[in-house]
């Protein structure tokens, strides 16, 4: 169907429009899990409307100076002194922690997101955090993260750094600078070097934004764009020198989803695309000087990409699989390279257009004739390309990045590993140091950190069942069965909990299963073995903590029934005599296992108890934890050091908090940034 003339152009919005809506869906925003309703929520346009409500309060006001904390606290009567304990000081601590690894890739929501810079490092993002891999030696470095300040996210404390979620990436054309945008109210984006990750510039998008979407620096690196999530998705361009504005614009009420200037020297036009529309602009003039891509004879469709070559012609990646080439704003012809399913990105280097799709391929054009030079299958829907000439890099929708050289029959070595649904909850270390990881995604995986890498990966199940009751609500779209928030680590043997209930007993090795126990009627939270790894403890959302026997097979040897709420964490004593737990009612309780049931004067008979684990978050030497104004939920995880010294916590700041042990009221945290969403798990490595 034609567009018009070239005096004007039909409205995007009317026609007939050939879309992949898998395009769309994945673009539908971020999911988040709300911890006191237990309902996920599909945030709009990827913002916490709760968190945006938050903005103002906390630029004038920190949570410490909020509503008094928890009126009313249930474990209070059933704390007492322990008889030994390290001596009280509320100091933060002398031991300091920095990044090291980190281990994921952002692929579910944002496309075109890893770069090679100048010395072929891998540059992308995940969390609040740029990552700089350097693949060859396996290490990296950060452009954010590190010790911080206490204080929700929301307050403005991102002058330095990102402080949520990193949205959108790109890098200049020297390869040497990059540019991330974030979510927020008020979003900011950061320039920094993309070697060695220190700030270069930040520059603050006016509130209403909701977050960057998508980014892009100029090829004379003079000029910086964005897309907000603004109703009508706000285009806007900053001076890199001064930080000055230079355009704010209205972009057009349907999502856009990437924005890309031309590479022709000098040149100050960019493209923007999205949802049943294609516009391009010109820096330079005033307003932008938007105008509406004519699409001639071809299709209509929607894009999820744009890439732009060194002579100012323009390349859109369309959802009915097409290839769109434009001469100004006008659709010179369409290039069929890609099998069934939307363009996802596209990136074009040195004569070469560089396209990865739904349908697993990268394919090779050479954009002087537009003929297709090469196809290579990557086995999964791409997310980035990148190619310097020698080396390719490669995002997939799994979570996996990939390095090769640009032909078909180069290796491919995978490079980064991550879970790809959902959030992750699971966490367990086994005698050797390694991480045992669940999530919503129907994976385990296992993590070696002394040499970085992913080791193993096993299914949570193949099973399809949905929660007896209660289940919970994940943010994928897998059964209930195959979405897991606890693993435990014992030997030969790794528990898996899904969400409808059952606990799978895996071999640590191969995953085959071994066990299938199926008598908690809601979903867990919680597993740990026993210190002599005889028994198995499964805490649920049913509120019951079931006690199984690893010897008889997992024979149930009985529950532990007193809790009024679901099961948040339980510790062993050293010698498997007692359990304390917690749950979502705040109680702390004490049970005997030498007849599973509960011990009313837990609180003076444990005192002199050695507890293998320091997990439980309320209790005496915890009391300090909790900043003022927050309530029980606000702390998710607790571990205690093997040495007994510390005390780590992850909060629902997106921090991970560091304490003396004890850590009584007024103790102040070391805390460190990098997740951008609340800290669910935490613990010490075997030696600290």
């Amino acid at each position: 169907m034609g567009c018009g003339s070239s005096s004007g152009a039909s409205d995007p919005s009317s026609g007939n429009y050939n879309d992949d809506q898998d395009m769309h869906a994945e673009s539908r925003g971020r999911a988040k899990f709300d911890k006191k309703t237990g309902q996920a929520r599909v945030l709009n346009d990827n913002v916490d409307d709760q968190e945006r409500k938050q903005d103002d309060f906390f630029q004038v006001q920190d949570a410490g100076e909020g509503e008094q904390f928890m009126a009313v606290r249930p474990w209070i009567g059933q704390i007492a002194e322990p008889d030994n304990h390290n001596p009280v000081n509320n100091d933060k601590p002398d031991v300091r922690y920095a990044l090291d690894y980190v281990y994921g890739y952002r692929c579910a929501d944002t496309r075109q997101n890893v770069f090679l810079n100048a010395n072929g490092k891998v540059c992308y993002m995940t969390a609040a955090l740029g990552v700089v891999l350097d693949h060859n030696a396996n290490t990296q470095c950060f452009f954010g993260g590190g010790e911080v300040e206490n204080q929700s996210k929301q307050k403005r404390n991102d002058e330095d750094a990102h402080t949520n979620d990193i949205m959108a990436i790109d890098i200049c054309s020297s390869r040497k600078m990059a540019l991330t945008g974030q979510v927020g109210s008020a979003p900011s984006l950061f320039l920094w070097d993309a070697e060695t990750g220190q700030k270069i510039k930040k520059f603050q998008v006016s509130k209403g934004a909701r977050a960057i979407n998508a980014c892009a620096i100029s090829e004379d690196k003079k000029l910086i764009a964005c897309v907000d999530l603004h109703n009508e998705h706000q285009v806007h361009v900053f001076d890199v020198s001064t930080g000055a504005s230079c355009l704010k614009a209205k972009g057009d009420t349907n999502k856009i989803y990437d924005i890309k200037f031309s590479q022709q020297p000098g040149s100050t036009a960019f493209c923007t695309v999205g949802n049943k529309h294609c516009y391009f602009w010109d820096a330079s003039e005033s307003g932008g000087n938007k105008k509406k891509g004519l699409f001639g004879k071809n299709d209509m469709t929607s894009f999820a990409c744009v890439a732009y070559d060194n002579e100012g012609k323009a390349y859109t990646g369309g959802s009915n699989s097409l290839i769109y080439k434009w001469e100004g704003r006008q659709c010179e012809q369409t290039i069929e390279a890609h099998g069934k399913g939307f363009i996802c990105t596209m990136r074009w280097v040195d004569g070469t257009l560089y396209s990865g799709g739904k349908d697993g391929n990268i394919v090779l054009i050479r954009t002087s004739d537009c003929t297709v030079q090469q196809k290579i299958n990557f086995g999964n829907p791409v997310r980035a390309v990148d190619c310097d000439g020698t080396n390719m890099v490669v995002g997939l929708r799994n979570g996996t990045i990939v390095h090769t050289q640009p032909n078909s029959s180069a290796e491919k070595k995978e490079i980064m590993h991550s879970h790809n649904e959902g959030e992750v909850w699971g966490l367990d270390f086994d005698s050797q140091g390694n991480v045992y990881t669940s999530a919503d995604d129907n994976q385990v995986l296992v993590w070696d950190p002394s040499k970085r890498v992913k080791t193993s990966c096993f299914k949570v199940t193949d099973r399809r069942a949905k929660s007896k009751r209660g289940g919970a609500s994940s943010l994928s779209n897998l059964p209930d069965s195959q979405c897991s928030r606890a693993v435990a680590v014992c030997g030969d043997d790794l528990a898996v909990a899904g969400n409808d209930g059952a606990v799978m007993i895996k071999d640590r090795t191969s995953g085959a299963e071994k066990h299938l126990l199926q008598d908690s009627t809601e979903w867990i939270e919680v597993m740990r073995y026993s210190p002599d790894g005889s028994k198995l403890g499964v805490g649920s959302h049913d509120n019951d903590i079931y006690i199984y026997d690893v010897a008889g097979g997992y024979n149930l040897l009985g529950k532990l029934k007193a809790h009024n709420s679901y099961i948040t964490n339980f510790d062993w004593a050293a010698d498997g005599s007692y359990i304390r737990s917690n749950c979502g009612a705040y109680e702390l309780l004490f049970f005997k296992l030498d007849g599973m049931c509960q011990d009313a004067s837990g609180r003076t008979n444990t005192t002199g108890t050695i507890w293998a684990t320091e997990t439980a978050k309320f209790g005496w030497n915890v009391e300090g934890i909790f900043p003022s104004g927050t309530d029980g939920t606000h702390i998710n995880g607790v571990s205690g050091s093997k040495d007994g010294n510390l005390i780590a916590c992850g909060d629902d700041y997106g921090l991970v908090q560091l304490f003396r042990n004890p850590a009584r009221n007024g103790a102040i945290p070391r805390s460190f940034r990098g997740h951008s969403e609340h800290v669910v798990r935490v613990g010490f490595a075997n030696d600290d």
